[in-house]
């Protein structure tokens, strides 16, 4: 092995940011119309509702043949989850603030429950070009496990709106029994209709678990490419650049006027210009320039190439970094997510499931036991 060669090897091998496009990677032809165009096939259309985002998104798959939409698919249900995560924590926490004391302990395990499905269940994304689909066989396992996700999804949404339902209804029975969000003093009928709360809500979290588990298994299903020594993984590399878009996003959070005053660079004139100059500053770990130039760009070109105000720009930022370094090669993939184990994290969560599960049991026995017991109406006996 050359020198030259050794070199190269090692710069793959590290891939740490100051190392972007060092090696064959210079070599890459910068944007051009044809690129933009190929952005375009790619990028998802743009929709303000997550949901509908999706079921667009199914349709369109349903009838995909060269795997241009299929590339996809893991970009836009990982924005599905992330929408579903927020309501689900914030209906989360409106139910359990409506429990009573006796079921207290209950609520304290929904909360904790939620709080894990968000902290530690960000949902794994897969970047592949679509020949890789294809020359692999993936496209017609990956429309099937769509259409299962899709299930699950559906019978979600189907015990989301029974738990709101329901919540509706308490809010109104308790309405005058409230004190800071929480109740104290409850009608006779108050416990029954709590533990019918507590039932849809350990219903809709059991079915959340389901989901997230259904998307696990097409996200392993797609990873078993990893296996095939002709691929190009570039994992870890993308890996360390989301971290370190990540945390320039952060610091600019942080420092809103760092955004606003650093650069005074002049509106760009095409699409293609604006993608060479994120792509430079990618490579030059120049972060914060990048995401202040996505901003830029969806402002003089809204749900286009570059996206919308809603969605990830650390997201976009990735498809457009990778879109261009893959361009006009095959074989190559990249699986950027959580760092912890899937099927640990699936584990921590159904465990936490079934003690919510018992808890309930144990307060219906409770409730059942209470009611054939004398003056079981003014009983100050509490779980």
């Amino acid at each position: 092995m050359t020198e030259a060669e050794e070199k190269s090897n090692q710069a793959l091998d590290q891939f740490t940011l100051a190392s972007f496009g060092e090696g064959d990677r210079r070599v890459s032809p910068p944007p051009s119309p044809f690129f933009s165009a190929i952005l375009a096939a790619f990028q998802p259309a743009a929709c303000d509702d997550a949901e509908e985002a999706w079921r667009s998104h199914i349709n369109q798959l349903m009838c995909d043949s060269d795997g241009s939409c299929a590339v996809y698919t893991f970009h836009v249900f990982s924005s599905l989850f992330k929408n579903i995560q927020k309501r689900f924590c914030f209906l989360t926490c409106d139910a359990a603030s409506y429990l009573g004391d006796n079921l207290r302990g209950i609520g304290s395990k929904f909360v904790s429950s939620s709080q894990m499905l968000t902290s530690c269940s960000e949902c794994p994304t897969l970047f592949v070009d679509a020949e890789t689909l294809l020359s692999c066989g993936l496209l017609d396992k990956l429309k099937f496990s769509v259409l299962e996700l899709q299930e699950y999804l559906d019978t979600y949404n189907n015990r989301k709106e029974a738990t709101l339902s329901w919540l509706a209804n308490c809010k109104a029975t308790f309405a005058g029994g409230s004190r800071d969000g929480v109740i104290t003093c409850q009608p006779g009928d108050s416990e029954e209709k709590q533990l019918e709360l507590c039932q849809r809500l350990y219903k809709l979290h059991f079915q959340l678990l389901l989901l997230f588990q259904s998307y696990c298994k097409l996200i392993g299903q797609v990873h078993e490419v990893s296996s095939m020594p002709e691929l190009l993984n570039m994992s870890r590399e993308l890996s360390d650049l989301k971290k370190n878009l990540k945390d320039a996003t952060a610091a600019i959070a942080a420092d809103p006027l760092y955004l606003e005053g650093a650069w005074s660079e002049p509106t760009f004139t095409s699409t293609e210009a604006a993608i060479q100059s994120m792509l430079d500053c990618l490579k030059n770990n120049e972060l914060g320039k990048a995401l202040h130039q996505i901003r830029e760009c969806r402002s003089l070109w809204p749900n286009d190439i570059f996206g919308s105000s809603s969605d990830d720009e650390v997201q976009t930022l990735l498809n457009i970094y990778f879109r261009h370094q893959t361009l006009g090669q095959t074989g190559t993939y990249a699986l950027v997510g959580s760092n912890q184990s899937l099927t640990e994290i699936c584990t921590k969560l159904m465990e936490l499931n079934m003690e919510i599960r018992d808890m309930i049991r144990r307060a219906q026995s409770y409730r059942v036991l209470t009611a054939f017991l004398p003056d079981s109406s003014v009983s100050g006996t509490s779980l």
